[in-house]
Parts: C-alpha cells; sequence; structure tokens
C-alpha cells in the first residue's frame, strides 16, 4: 500500500502544464488526448483545485467550478498506485477503488472548501457504479429527479490510444 506520510494535500496549488501532463500520462488519463497545452487549460479556469503531491510529483488532482451558489465537480484523479490492487481499470480517473484513503482526504478539503465558498449544492458525474461506493463515502447520492445530458466533442474519442479498458474481457472503455 501508498504511504500517505509524505503527501501534501494543498488548495489552489501551483501546477505546472508538464506536472499535469506527466500525472495523466502516468495514469492513463485519457485527457491527455488533448495534448500538454489544452490539457492543462483547466489550471487556469477552474474555481477551485485542490492537488495532493509527494514532494513536486503531482499524485491527485480534483478540481470545482462554483457560480456562487452550486458547484459541480470537473475532475477528481488519483494516481494509480494510492486505489489499491486488482483495479477493474487501469485509469487514475475511475475511482472504483481508494484502499490508501487519499481520495477520501482530498475529496473532505474539497468539499469544506466549496462550503465556505457558500456552495449548498454540489453536484459530480460519476462512471458507472463503478465509482458509486467511493462518491458515496464522500456524502454523494443518486437524485432520481436528475439527469446528466452532454455534448462531447473530444476530439480524442475514438482514438484507440486513448481508451481505458476494463481489466476483464469486457470491450467497453471509459472514454
Amino acid at each position: 500500500m501508498a504511504d500517505l506520510d509524505n503527501v501534501k494535500i494543498l488548495v489552489n496549488p501551483q501546477i505546472t502544464a508538464g506536472q499535469l501532463f506527466s500525472f495523466y500520462q502516468r495514469n492513463n488519463i485519457c485527457e491527455e488526448g488533448y495534448g500538454k497545452e489544452l490539457a492543462s487549460k483547466p489550471l487556469y479556469h477552474s474555481s477551485l483545485i485542490i492537488g495532493a503531491f509527494e514532494g513536486d510529483k503531482l499524485v491527485g488532482i480534483t478540481r470545482a467550478m462554483f457560480d456562487g451558489l452550486s458547484a459541480v465537480v470537473m475532475e477528481f484523479c488519483l494516481d494509480l498506485k494510492y486505489h489499491g490492487v486488482n483495479l477493474e481499470y487501469e485509469n487514475g480517473s475511475l475511482i472504483g477503488k481508494d484502499d490508501s484513503g487519499l481520495g477520501k482526504r482530498m475529496g473532505e478539503v474539497l468539499i469544506n472548501e466549496l462550503s465556505h465558498m457558500g456552495a449548498d449544492f454540489i453536484s459530480c458525474d460519476i462512471f458507472d457504479e463503478y465509482e458509486s461506493s467511493f462518491y458515496r463515502s464522500l456524502g454523494f447520492e443518486p437524485k432520481s429527479n436528475h439527469s446528466a445530458y452532454y455534448i462531447d466533442k473530444r476530439p480524442y474519442l475514438g482514438d484507440e490510444r486513448y481508451m481505458t479498458r476494463r481489466r476483464s474481457k469486457s470491450t467497453e472503455n471509459a472514454c
């Protein structure tokens, strides 16, 4: 299990494009398909960023947008070594396990900061039931009267290089 003693969780840290892109590449996160410069744009436009670091190495990031009343979690990613073993997906942006507890710690900081900012409604979009227990551990609940709708024009969609496959025989992908 990964050691959390050397991990610092920071609010709105300085993260370089290189740190973020390296993190995406190490953890098979699909947004690397945007390339280094485009993938780093959210660093400059997010309302809140929580970063986890081992020294200068980014090992976790979560970002949110906040409009004064409501917030939306835009990204929540962990270095795969903090998820645990026997993962169904090898993708740091799909948190099906949080054996280290780092994700929970980051999520608690995120929710506390958003609450201090005035958010009384915080939403997130999860991947299937795979991530359900992690987000429920942070206090999120499914809303039966809400549905998510998307316009998805990501340029890397359909590119096999950025597909996150299940470790099982299924051909489903997460991107």
